[in-house]
């Protein structure tokens, strides 16, 4: 099961699943085989299982007749909503047990409990989020075969909503789960501290410049206490000084940050290159890449997208699809493509392991280079 989970994580990775077919015929079932359910056998897995005019998507049964289990799947990204339809096909078959699923998030519901919709999820498990190991633990406990005959995953679903085990362990991995973000500070929370910089002085830090900051100080309360802690001088009118002038001022009370520009140093099939930021670099050997290759660039556009953009689009707009304020935060680094520079040294890296995996040459040996806080 893990070496499964493994398998179908990095292809989510690579957006390989394109629809709910995709999801229902090359996750769910084979999912499903590996936890020990006969998919051949329609007694226990029933593919569009019909309810009047309305189906879901499967029917399990371990002691057929009965049916123990619906599983409702969605394309990838597309569950929205999905939960409500869910719960009345399960509340009108009287059904102990439902999960929901586009693939990547599965959520297993007790539809008889009490509660909203979230109030009676069980669990919920992102492939993309979670290691493997205790993916496949999570996936045995609730639909492994056996226990679903033998009445234990029931048991166990039940045990899970009536304690408070779920609520604490979220308490518990708070602290992980901030860690995560100092260790490689999510797009989005750099994205924020730039757009509040951009609000507080009327500029816009380099992406790097953040991530740097980010390293440096979220991972030591006590300098973001200090830095807080600082008392600004209180603003008063000054004769002849229009209101502009006095703002552009800077507070002398707060140190600044020194800003240095990175000398990037990097090869490209041996040939040794220099560039005066980490964005110029990628720029260069993107361009590199598709003169060797013309049909690259197209080719790494459909992998590069993460999860708040695209990386790479054909429009400075379809970079940032969610963001349009960024769309001026691009550059055309080849004819009729645009690549989105607010971006930290890790997601470049990323962008470059893609690219390599796109030309089917080795980052390390066909290209080499160090970004800053990449790692």
């Amino acid at each position: 099961m893990q070496d499964l989970l493994e398998t179908i994580r990095g292809r989510l990775e690579r957006r390989q699943y394109s629809s709910e077919t995709a999801v229902r015929e090359t996750i769910v079932l084979p999912v499903l085989q590996s936890l020990g359910w006969d998919i051949f056998d329609p007694d226990h897995v029933l593919r569009e299982f019909t309810l009047g005019t309305r189906r879901v998507d499967y029917a399990l049964s371990a002691t057929p007749p009965r049916r123990d289990i619906f599983i409702e799947v969605k394309a990838v990204g597309q569950t929205t909503g999905a939960d409500r339809q869910l719960f009345e096909y399960a509340f009108h078959e009287g059904i102990p047990f439902a999960v929901l699923t586009d693939g990547q998030e599965w959520s297993f519901f007790l539809p008889g409990q009490q509660g909203s919709y979230d109030e009676r999820r069980v669990q919920k498990l992102d492939l993309l989020e979670r290691n493997p190991s205790e993916a496949a633990l999570l996936m045995a406990r609730y639909l492994d075969f056996r226990r679903v005959k033998s009445g234990e995953a029931l048991q166990d679903a039940q045990t899970d909503y009536r304690t408070v085990s779920s609520r604490k362990t979220a308490l518990d991995r708070l602290p992980d789960a901030w860690a995560a973000l100092c260790a490689e500070p999510d797009p989005l929370l750099l994205d924020l501290i730039s757009e509040k910089t951009e609000a507080i002085c009327g500029f816009r830090p380099k992406p790097e410049d953040v991530e740097e900051f980010v390293l440096s100080n979220l991972t030591n309360g006590s300098k973001v206490r200090s830095r807080l802690e600082v008392k600004r001088p209180t603003r008063t009118a000054e004769a002849g000084v229009s209101s502009t002038q006095h703002l552009a001022r800077p507070t002398p009370s707060v140190p600044s940050a020194p800003v240095s520009e990175r000398h990037i140093i990097y090869t490209v099939f041996g040939e040794r290159r220099e560039a005066r930021t980490a964005i110029d670099a990628l720029v260069e050997i993107l361009r590199a890449l598709s003169a060797r290759q013309p049909d690259f660039v197209d080719r790494l556009s459909q992998i590069a997208p993460s999860r708040t953009r695209n990386h790479i689009a054909r429009s400075p707009e379809q970079v940032y699809p969610a963001r349009p304020e960024l769309s001026d935060l691009t550059t055309e680094f080849v004819p009729g493509w645009w690549l989105g520079t607010n971006i930290a040294n890790r997601d470049k890296l990323t962008l470059l392991r893609k690219a390599c995996e796109v030309t089917g040459i080795t980052l390390g040996r066909d290209i080499e280079i160090h970004l800053p806080n990449a790692n």
